[in-house]
């Protein structure tokens, strides 16, 4: 039973059941099978698709004959599939394999087959069956059900239908050998006309053998029944079972190559990061109307970062989700949040990064449009998990080819990881993010990813060496300078004000110009305090060149001064006034000489000074007072994202001041003694909550009931399947639950926002986090 209850954890769930019974009735709703079912193997999920594809029980030697399991081995692996369904308590042990009939309805149509031949023949009348009868050359005597048997085991003896069709005509056994492969056939477009007589289509000819039924009484499409599928197949056939995994080709790892590797990634995805969110706060950039940044931002961003796309990609979404990237309000900018990230060490860094990655629940190198942080791909935190985890088995190997890794893990778990069309995909995809993020190196999991698999928060102490934050700069002679490794924020603030970014990686290089030495002017500075703030981050003594591009660059600024009239220009230095109204590049300022010393212009101050400085010249801006205006650069920071749940519960909590109370989840061990000691007539113990949902909400089971009330009282989120008043059904996870009148109303998820849902109108229910 304890095994049982680890296997099926949605028996654990809160409230836990009293009883076997309950128990039971929990583990066989639609959602708790399908749970089950998304955890299995794949030859598991064959064996148990080929049994519902047999009508959900079968004998075994019949079902290894579907399968193909001729050898001792091969009837092994049936075994051990089959034992794992009666772990899981999908498959009945009453001496015949017998799926529970919520797994049988798994698959709509298993193996590519239609429904069981009985379903289309017991609604028949028995003119019809004897009709039918009568041209299967099978006994028409007795009863409706006897002439219902007949015609049963003639249609489930596999040679007898073999030999039927081999005796049809060419045209009906073509169409028969189509549906059979799973083909679309066309309906019989003389369904009316051919009733009662001579058949006219090969469709007629099959359905009046029963070799193809209508869906619908009044025609509709044709299907072929599963036993006549499997027989026209040919008795060749063998339904898919891939009982041996895909084989990953492992090497062993050096693991000083591997950390080095992984140092290297981290530290360059911490660097893209850093130069990202310092590039959009000087210049925010702007999104799309739907959301997300475009392609063609994306492609301006790999040129001034000096990136790749993948690279680009993988570096907003984890900033995004690390909440220091904002991407609302038109623009992506940084978060306040990101002031903090940026004054600590590199791995502490990354750590921030790697933990935002561990739990996003998008996929940035899979998809090839905008990046958005409202991406949710369905069980790609999982996929993530289960593709660092079998690249960790065993430890200290590397993975020489991803895909056949993805393989493996898909193999093991088809079903969990959205959908198995593009789970594969989305696996090669998580390996090479873990690359870039430094969760791997040279194809070996890290000491990072084994953290990150065993739940770790904060990564520092593992992630090893990749570098400090740089507090100095090597200033040089050819007006450069240069800081090996990251820069801190004040180093990195000093120089982009004083001078222009060359190049960005390993190390960053800024050039001094007498443009950006009026630059930093303008922002404050005097010669002598900008003189000095580049002594203390120099390594060594400043350069002589940069000393007198300096002292040139303060000689000349400040000598024109400009304000606001609309606007005016002062200086003492009259010939410098003459010159510029002489100039002809400044023609379209207005500028004319009021006296000896002023000028005044057309252009709003802003122009001015942009002209003045495009000519050549070195103007400040300055107040009414006559005092200089300091011109700063801007950083833009955005208010940070908060979570889409912390969003959710914020209006829904300030509706009651009841407490949230926590959900603890029962012992395995504890709860199997409990149950095993528990008689099966325990009474469950009836609050208020529950007594008003039993009574208006019919559609649900005792359990289903019980978990209900239970989130009601104490105010848990819980999923819902709900169907509205015009008919259409919906899954909804509601929080923050109040019960009024035979209705809920709480706060919507899918919605993002608080509304009623009737009792009656809840179809099922289940755990919003199920273990």
């Amino acid at each position: 039973m304890a095994d049982l209850l680890r296997r099926r954890p949605e028996g654990l769930a809160v409230p836990p059941p009293v009883s076997l019974g309950e128990l039971a009735e929990r583990l066989a709703t639609p959602a708790a099978t399908i749970a089950a079912v998304r955890r299995l193997d794949r030859p598991t999920l064959q064996v148990a698709e080929a049994l519902a594809a047999l009508g959900g029980r079968a004998e075994r030697a019949v079902l290894d004959r579907l399968l193909g399991a001729t050898t001792d081995s091969g009837r092994a692996n049936v075994t051990r599939a089959l034992e794992t369904l009666r772990a899981n308590a999908l498959v009945l042990d009453d001496g015949a394999q017998q799926l529970v009939a919520t797994a049988a309805a798994a698959w709509t149509r298993p193996l590519g087959l239609g429904d069981p031949v009985a379903t289309g023949l017991v609604y028949l009348t028995a003119d019809k069956l004897r009709s039918m009868a009568r041209h299967l050359g099978v006994s028409q005597a007795g009863r409706k059900a006897d002439i219902l048997g007949h015609v049963l085991a003639h249609l489930r003896d596999s040679e007898r239908i073999r030999t039927l069709v081999a005796g049809a005509p060419p045209d009906v056994r073509d169409l028969l050998e189509k549906a059979a492969a799973g083909d679309e056939i066309e309906s019989d477009p003389f369904y009316y006309s051919s009733y009662g007589g001579r058949p006219r289509t090969p469709q007629a000819w099959a359905i009046e053998r029963g070799l193809l039924a209508r869906t619908a009484q009044s025609g509709g499409e044709l299907s072929m029944p599963a036993e006549v599928a499997l027989a026209v197949r040919g008795s060749g056939y063998a339904a898919p079972f891939d009982a041996v995994p895909p084989s990953v080709v492992r090497s062993a790892a050096d693991p000083t190559t591997t950390e080095r590797a992984a140092a290297a990634s981290g530290a360059a995805m911490v660097r893209l990061v850093a130069n990202l969110l310092e590039a959009a706060g000087k210049k925010p950039v702007p999104t799309l109307r739907t959301g997300g940044i475009g392609l063609r931002e994306l492609k301006r961003l790999t040129k001034v970062l000096g990136c790749a796309e993948p690279d680009l990609r993988l570096g907003l979404s984890v900033a995004a989700h690390a909440g220091l990237l904002s991407l609302r309000g038109g623009q992506a900018a940084p978060t306040a949040d990101y002031d903090g990230w940026r004054g600590r060490e590199p791995a502490s860094q990354l750590s921030t990064l790697l933990t935002a990655w561990w739990r996003s629940p998008s996929a940035p190198l899979v998809v090839s449009g905008a990046v958005t942080s409202d991406e949710v791909r369905a069980g790609i935190v999982e996929l993530r998990a289960a593709v660092i985890a079998a690249a960790a088995e065993p430890e200290a190997t590397t993975i020489d080819n991803p895909q056949a890794l993805a393989d493996l893990v898909i193999w093991r778990q088809p079903l969990a990881f959205g959908d198995p069309g593009t789970a594969a995909d989305q696996a090669v995809a998580c390996w090479r993010e873990a690359a870039l993020l430094g969760v791997t190196g040279a194809g070996a999991v890290t000491a990072a990813g084994h953290a990150l698999l065993g739940g770790a928060d904060d990564l520092t102490a593992v992630l090893g060496d990749i570098g400090t934050t740089q507090h100095h700069a090597r200033l040089q002679a050819d007006l450069t300078a240069v800081v090996s490794g990251s820069p801190d924020a004040a180093l990195s603030a000093l120089l982009d004000v004083a001078a222009d970014p060359e190049t960005r990686g390993v190390a960053r290089m800024w050039r001094f110009s007498p443009a950006t030495v009026r630059r930093a002017l303008d922002a404050g500075h005097t010669a002598s305090s900008l003189l000095d703030a580049l002594a203390d981050i120099s390594v060594g003594e400043l350069p002589q060149p940069l000393r007198y591009l300096v002292a040139d660059g303060a000689r000349q600024h400040g000598t024109v001064r400009a304000s606001a009239v609309a606007c005016c220009l002062r200086s003492e230095d009259t010939a410098l006034l003459n010159e510029i109204v002489a100039d002809r590049r400044l023609r379209a300022l207005g500028l004319r000489l009021l006296v000896p010393t002023v000028l005044a212009a057309d252009a709003p101050l802003q122009d001015v000074l942009t002209a003045l400085r495009n000519a050549g010249y070195a103007p400040v801006a300055e107040a009414a007072d006559g005092t200089p205006i300091v011109e700063r650069a801007i950083d833009h920071r955005a208010s940070a994202d908060p979570p889409r749940q912390a969003r959710a519960n914020t209006p829904a909590e300030s509706r009651t001041a009841r407490p949230r109370q926590a959900a603890t989840r029962p012992e395995p061990a504890d709860l199997a003694r409990q149950l095993l000691a528990a008689p099966d007539e325990t009474l469950i113990p009836l609050t208020p909550s529950l007594e008003a949902v039993r009574l208006c909400a019919t559609r649900l089971t005792t359990s289903e009931a019980r978990i209900l009330a239970h989130a009601i009282d104490h105010r848990q989120p819980v999923t819902i399947s709900y169907v509205n008043r015009d008919g259409n059904p919906s899954r909804r996870t509601i929080d923050i639950i109040e019960l009024t009148d035979g209705s809920l109303l709480a706060w919507c998820r899918l919605r993002d926002g608080e509304r009623w849902f009737n009792l009656k109108r809840i179809t099922a229910v289940e755990p919003a986090n199920p273990p």
